[in-house]
């Protein structure tokens, strides 16, 4: 319990640091399914071969 309560501080930022990396892959592979890009197509590796290169 003394090393729970020495290492509070350090569980909670990381706790919280991995709820935010969760949160950001969430939403990218939600973005992605809906068909949103990040970035532009001409700089993507799948140029040509998605459907928002068609368009």
């Amino acid at each position: 319990m003394e090393w729970l309560m020495d290492n509070l501080a350090t569980i909670i930022v990381g706790l919280l640091l991995l709820t935010a990396v969760i949160f950001a892959i969430y939403r990218l592979i939600k973005e992605h399914r809906n068909g949103k890009c990040s970035g532009g197509c001409p700089g993507c590796s799948l140029n040509g071969k998605c459907p928002h290169s068609k368009q």
